[in-house]
């Protein structure tokens, strides 16, 4: 029992810290904005899904099925179980994002899921963007915790979340680079036995 004590107490400070930090609430808005309902991880998916080949609409494929699995999974059933109010709710702090339902749940995040999710799905596709994609969904998740709309905790907990699922999607569609795949533009040496 102690032990949830000390961990409510962390994700307290770390609530606070983070949401002290001044950054101004319209840069946090527009990096927020990034993931809201998908955002650009569903646009980038669907556009590859209708206009790639091989493994880009594979990779379009991995990220637009990831999302709704994540819809189904982490926002209409997990978050409902979990039931976990709002920081700004429970805190009595201004929630600093307009398009957040005040009577919605804060855990887990489903910004920082979708996030990690795109990230890690378009980090296997393309693995020099890898970091920098991390570094976007690492931003997405800190300006929940700014904006007043979530816990640390939330924030960790959809991201966790978010990679399982983006590694699951990377190998039920075979998105990272496995050597098998051929360009159809590149001739085939013959074999010289």
């Amino acid at each position: 029992m102690d032990s949830w004590f000390s961990w409510r107490a962390l994700d307290l400070l770390l609530f606070q810290a983070i949401y002290d930090l001044g950054v101004p609430t319209i840069v946090a808005e527009a990096i927020t904005h990034v993931a809201t309902k998908g955002g650009v991880w569903a646009v980038i998916g669907l556009t590859m899904l209708a206009f790639g080949r091989g493994r880009n609409r594979r990779t379009g494929a991995a990220i637009a099925l990831g999302l709704v699995v994540h819809v189904l999974l982490l926002e209409a059933v997990i978050k409902h179980a979990v039931a976990r109010p709002r920081p700004f709710v429970t805190l009595g702090l201004v929630l600093r994002d307009a398009l957040v339902d005040p009577a919605s749940f804060s855990f887990p995040s489903g910004h920082s899921a979708a996030s990690f999710l795109g990230a890690w799905v378009l980090g296997s596709r393309f693995p020099r963007l890898r970091v920098p994609l991390l570094c976007v969904a690492g931003l997405v998740a800190l300006s929940r915790v700014q904006l007043g709309a979530h816990y640390p905790t939330d924030v960790i907990c959809g991201a966790l979340f978010g990679l399982i699922l983006g590694v699951a999607m990377v190998r039920l569609f075979r998105v990272a680079d496995d050597g098998l795949e051929t360009n159809p533009e590149t001739p085939v040496a013959p074999n010289a036995s």
